[in-house]
Formats: structure tokens, C-alpha cells, sequence
């Protein structure tokens, strides 16, 4: 009896053009990433790299260690602010009037633009008031009134605003003398064009992006 033989053939679906044009298209652009990668790699050198964009950093620190910190508000997103205002009384409030219509202001307009802050508590009332205050004396960045918000960059301080931030002015004109200052020093960085633009043209009543 011969027993019969029969081969069964598995037929594959062959492969469609578009879809083979379509995985040589995303090889592809893996190694163009891939290599564009490795030049950002050695041009940052030792600095970090950071591929999705950086992100926002909001720290609140003493005056005897802001400096300590500047390098970490330089690797976060920019725009780079520090501003310098007066700690807090018994009740964890701000002893300063100006500070605390100032303050939040800041906040909102430089997180608002995609930056970063760095907020220096120039400590109690009795401390500022001495004349010979390490932030008062500080021949590269002085302070001379709180708030002061000054522009940081890898060159150190840059301009700075800080008698117009007193709790007099309105909450509208605030908030405008912040996002000018902002808009000046810090024009074409990440959200600020958008944000300080919406800010003057409502005459400082608020944005719809902060």
C-alpha cells in the first residue's frame, strides 16, 4: 500500500507597497533622530539634554542659599526669574504689603510664559532692615526694595523692576508693569510673546493662558 504524501503549503500574504514604503519611512526617521540625537549629545557636552523641552521650576529658598540654586533654575525651562521678596510673620503671611499684591502676580505671569522662578525670601522684617543686608550690599545683583524681580541668564543678572511693584498700584497695573518687564527682557522665549501680548492688550486685566 503506498501511502500518499501531500504537502500543504502555507501561503503568505504577500507584502503591499504602501505599507513597505511605510516602514522604510519610520526606519528612517529613527536614524535621522537616533543621529540628531547623538550631535545634541556632543555639542551639550557635559550639560543635560533634554529632548521633550524643559521643564518649569518654582522654588522658594532663603537668602543665604539662592545662589547655591541658580545653576538648577538655569537647566529648567526658560525664561529665568529670581525674585526677591520678604519672608513671613507669625500667621505665615507675608510682612511686606508690596510682596504680597506683587507676588502672586509674578508668579502668574512668569509661569504663565513657560519659565522658571526662583523666589528669595530676604527673611524677617528686623533682618531687611539692616542697611548692611548681604542682599542689600551684593555689588553684582543688588536689592535695594522687595519685590525686586531680576532676569537670569547663564551671564548672571540682567535688568531688573521693582519700584513700581508696591501695593498702591492696582491689581491691573501690576500685573501689566510685570508682564512689560517680562516681555522686554525675555521677548521670543517659549510662551511669552503669546501671554505679555494678551496681558498689555487687556490693559492688564488677566489672560486667558495663565
Amino acid at each position: 500500500m503506498v501511502q500518499q504524501h501531500i504537502k500543504h503549503h502555507h501561503h503568505t500574504r504577500p507584502y503591499s507597497w504602501p505599507a513597505i514604503v511605510s516602514g522604510v519611512l519610520i526606519v528612517t526617521t529613527l536614524v535621522l533622530v537616533s543621529v540628531q540625537i547623538f550631535q545634541a549629545r556632543r555639542i551639550a557636552g557635559s550639560r543635560p539634554l533634554h529632548i521633550f523641552g524643559k521643564r518649569k521650576l518654582h522654588r522658594v529658598v532663603d537668602y543665604t542659599e539662592y545662589k547655591d540654586f541658580l545653576p538648577e533654575l538655569l537647566e529648567h525651562a526658560e525664561p529665568h526669574f529670581v525674585a526677591f521678596t520678604s519672608g513671613v510673620d507669625s500667621e505665615g503671611r507675608p510682612w511686606c504689603p508690596d510682596c504680597a499684591a506683587a507676588m502672586p502676580l509674578i508668579r502668574e505671569v512668569v509661569l504663565g510664559a513657560g519659565g522658571s522662578l526662583l523666589e528669595v525670601s530676604a527673611g524677617r522684617r528686623e533682618d531687611w532692615a539692616n542697611r548692611k543686608h548681604p542682599l542689600r550690599v551684593d555689588t553684582r545683583c543688588p536689592v535695594r526694595y522687595v519685590p525686586t524681580l531680576y532676569y537670569w541668564s547663564e551671564e548672571g543678572c540682567g535688568s531688573s523692576v521693582a519700584n513700581p511693584l508696591n501695593s498702591d498700584e492696582t491689581e491691573e497695573t501690576l500685573r501689566l508693569t510685570v508682564a512689560k518687564f517680562v516681555q522686554e527682557t525675555a521677548a521670543g522665549q517659549r510662551y511669552v510673546d503669546r501671554l505679555t501680548r494678551e496681558i498689555i492688550q487687556s490693559g492688564g486685566k488677566g489672560c486667558g493662558g495663565c
